[in-house]
């Protein structure tokens, strides 16, 4: 009697305890990805960060800003007065990129995953790299570029068909074009476009092998011929770039999610659905189309942007009637209207200084930053205080580093990683041709 009283006693107990009914925290978040549309799927893979060295060309971030018709000039002018500012902004500009592993055929590279650009290029075993303007050939180790790809292309090569990309900095790279199996987080797509890079005028991290591409078939830059010297803006061929091949070749849908953050832990690229992040509600907004040389298409995963309201304690403005914003995953900083980017820098406690140049601006490394809300789709959508400084970019004992906020040119404003950070940024390269939103919760 006693040894069946107990029993029950012991089940009472462990169901009114419920110590064993399983609890799905993702629940509101799987429902919040259905509601715009989304899964939340297996297919990602951590983002590691890594810093870009001192004393590499500072154009290694204007690069990415400059497309065809885009042009965004160095503005990282070295001051006359040799001032400990203008050592940080000439001398060691250093940023974040995040990198991801890529396998190309049956071998893996680190490569950076860009929103804004579509080609993807690895560099070449025996390359050529050259000094941008004068065009000399200088060591291989001064391009620092990572790990390059031995042999030839494994699903064959192109005939008559080059990568062409040039760039306002003065440099550019060339190489022949071909097909491999690109496999990035569990999702294979078949004989996939890409690029062996033969000749490189080019300064890398040292860290990454080339750039996987993600974005939009307007933007690729393939060339008819194999002497890239007589490339015409005729000669271009357009082609289905990764994500567009995903959906073609019924391996995934078309769409990629990133979750970046600060903490490497913490960041993740997604394919055909977004990474298991606790969120809130997505907001969703169209792309919108560019027109260049007289071609309107689809190039950019530009958006636009109701408004920008930034806030401190003596401080509370708006900024709308906004052009189109691109979001770019390989670019570290917002880069806004000038005389926003300036109100917003001023709001910093203690207030930002203009750059020589004016397009950047130095802050306290320990500066309280503004609220700053980034109004899309009628959602305001926060930037994360820390990433409104970027605290790597000060040189050995300095105090002094890179705003999150700086200056764009027409036609070149970007959402960068500052954006990024710490929200689910979606980009639907389906027929919707959508961007999706949702701030983190995790």
């Amino acid at each position: 009697m006693a040894s069946f009283s107990l029993q029950l006693l012991t089940s009472f107990l462990a169901l009114s305890l419920g110590a064993a009914v399983p609890v799905d925290h993702m629940l509101e978040t799987r429902d919040f990805a259905a509601e715009a549309g989304l899964t939340v799927t297996d297919n990602y893979n951590t983002l590691f960060r890594i810093q870009r060295q001192s004393g590499l060309s500072q154009a290694l971030e204007a690069r990415r800003r400059i497309r065809r018709n885009k042009v965004v000039p160095n503005e990282l002018d070295e001051d006359p007065d040799g001032s400990e500012d203008a050592n940080i902004f000439a001398n060691g500009f250093r940023q974040n990129e995040y990198i991801v592993k890529v396998k190309i055929g049956g071998d893996e590279f680190s490569l950076v995953p860009d929103t804004g650009s579509s080609d993807t290029w690895v560099v070449a075993d025996g390359f050529k790299c050259l000094a941008p303007f004068s065009g000399l050939e200088i060591p291989r180790e001064d391009c620092g570029l990572g790990t390059p790809f031995k042999g030839d292309f494994p699903d064959g090569k192109i005939d008559n068909i080059n990568l062409n990309i040039s760039y306002e900095s003065g440099e550019y790279i060339n190489g022949p074009m071909g097909f491999a199996n690109i496999t990035v987080a569990n999702v294979t797509v078949p004989k996939q476009q890409f690029a062996l890079v033969n000749v490189a005028a080019f300064q890398g991290d040292e860290v990454s092998s080339g750039i996987l591409g993600l974005g939009l078939r307007g933007l690729t830059e393939a060339f008819k011929g194999n002497d890239p010297t007589k490339d015409t803006i005729a000669d271009l061929v357009n082609y289905s770039p990764f994500v567009e091949s995903m959906g073609t070749s019924k391996v995934a849908d078309p769409i990629l999610g990133f979750a970046l953050s600060r903490d490497d832990k913490r960041s993740y690229i997604s394919f055909g659905g977004v990474p298991p992040v606790k969120t809130g509600e997505y907001v969703t907004v169209p792309i919108q189309k560019g027109t260049f040389n007289e071609k309107t298409d689809y190039f950019f995963y530009e958006v636009a942007v109701d408004s920008i309201s930034w806030n401190s304690s003596t401080i509370s403005q708006e900024a709308t009637n906004l052009p189109h914003m691109i979001v770019d995953s390989a670019t570290t900083i917002n880069l806004f209207p000038l005389n926003v980017a300036t109100a917003i820098n001023n709001a910093f406690t203690p207030a930002g200084k203009q750059q020589e140049g004016g397009l950047v601006w130095s802050v306290a490394c320990d500066a309280v930053p503004p609220t700053l809300n980034i109004v899309i789709g009628g959602k305001a959508i926060r930037t994360s205080p820390g990433s409104m400084t970027i605290n790597e970019t000060a040189s050995d004992g300095s105090v002094q580093c890179v705003s999150g906020i700086g200056a764009g040119q027409p036609n070149s404003y970007i959402l960068g990683d500052t954006f990024m950070e710490e929200i689910i940024a979606v980009f639907d390269a389906s027929n919707k041709k959508q961007m999706k939103f949702a701030q983190r919760l995790d």
